[in-house]
């Protein structure tokens, strides 16, 4: 029997010990969003009164599912809020360009303003005609040189004037085209909130679909579940083995630690909550080095690391496409802010899909 029959319908043979439902949290971990979120779906042909109950262990791999599709739809508005922060950066700079742009025209209208009425105040007068009734012809005819340079001159202040004119409608035209660019990555960063709202609206229903006591039953199999996951980290830290690493990694780690217990929240970067990127970027930024408020984009930073060369303060990369990170704290685990609902813990990495590893620095 599949999943999508066990959780519309009774499953007796699902123990509920601890041990099991962190078996069910791994199986679903590589379901896509789509198979997760007709899980739940009961045909409109049968009345609601036969619906059969979900059991706390079946509604816990679901509700975790869901959640880990909204960090993921999260890190995807990290990456996007990156861009704009980017973005901004750039127009500024480009409208400082066209700023300067604007007051060099403006300067050089007056040299073409000086030319142009030079060149119409001796428009009716040739130099033929200078010469005949000059006084001093041997002194004009020294300068016949001169004037010529001085018309060389002035037609290269109109052209530099005209390039000008030009080289300022392209840096207006290109600071335009970078804020409408601007305006559409806000509305994709809109979207992607609503998107993640909307997985963990319909984790809300199935939380909804337990009665009170299992939903009692589901607090306290998180609690213990996290508790016994940062015990276990916590004894692997200071186990044997498990110091290897640079001065900063050991550092960033330590940062990371201190954060051990407070909330997720999406896009933060504490103090006192977190998503997995802000974690990681705060705590390598801890130890001078800076780092992006993104999953994807962490991923180019520092030198990649082998799996079996993974040493204390390396980033972890996980799910394909890079969703999500957490900090290598030795032994196999690392500590990351797993999604909405959860709180920054030690995991072991076997429990997601290993991607990659850097070492920043």
């Amino acid at each position: 029997m599949n999943l999508t029959a066990r959780v519309t319908s009774r499953a007796s043979e699902v123990s509920h010990a601890t041990s099991t439902i962190r078996t069910v949290r791994i199986a679903v971990l590589g379901l896509s969003s789509a198979a997760l979120a007709g899980l739940l779906v009961v045909p409109t042909s049968l009345p609601a009164a036969a619906d059969p109950p979900v059991t706390v262990a079946e509604a816990k791999a679901v509700i975790e599912q869901l959640r880990t599709d909204a960090a993921a739809i999260d890190q995807q508005y990290a990456g996007v809020k990156e861009q704009i922060k980017e973005g901004r950066a750039q127009l500024r700079i480009k409208q400082g360009d066209v700023s300067v742009q604007t007051d060099k025209v403006a300067q050089m209208r007056l040299q073409v303003g000086q030319v142009a009425l030079a060149q119409f105040q001796n428009r009716s007068l040739d130099t033929a005609a200078q010469l005949i009734v000059t006084p001093d012809t041997e002194g004009f005819l020294s300068q016949i040189s001169t004037v010529q340079k001085v018309s060389e001159n002035q037609n290269s202040v109109l052209q530099d004037y005209q390039q000008a004119e030009a080289n300022l409608a392209g840096l207006r035209h290109t600071a335009e085209t970078d804020l409408a660019a601007l305006t559409e990555k806000q509305k994709e960063l809109q979207s992607l909130s609503d998107a993640s709202d909307k997985k963990l609206a319909e984790a809300r229903k199935v939380l909804a679909k337990l009665s009170a006591v299992q939903r009692r039953k589901l607090d306290a199999a998180d609690r213990r579940e996290t508790a016994q996951a940062n015990a276990e980290g916590r004894a692997a830290s200071i186990s044997r083995g498990t110091t290897r690493g640079s001065g900063k990694g050991v550092r960033a780690l330590a940062f990371a630690k201190a954060q051990l217990g407070e909330p997720y929240v999406r896009n933060a970067a504490g103090p006192g909550s977190w998503d997995c990127s802000g974690l990681t970027m705060k705590a390598w930024g801890s130890v001078g080095v800076s780092l992006p408020h993104s999953a994807g984009q962490q991923y180019n930073y520092g030198r990649s690391v082998a799996k079996a060369d993974l040493q204390l303060g390396d980033l972890v990369f996980f799910y394909s496409g890079i969703s999500h990170v957490g900090i290598y704290a030795g032994n196999g685990r690392v500590i990351h802010a797993p999604h909405p609902g959860a709180s920054v813990e030690y995991i072991k990495i076997s429990y997601m899909p290993y991607e990659g590893a850097r070492r920043p620095g």
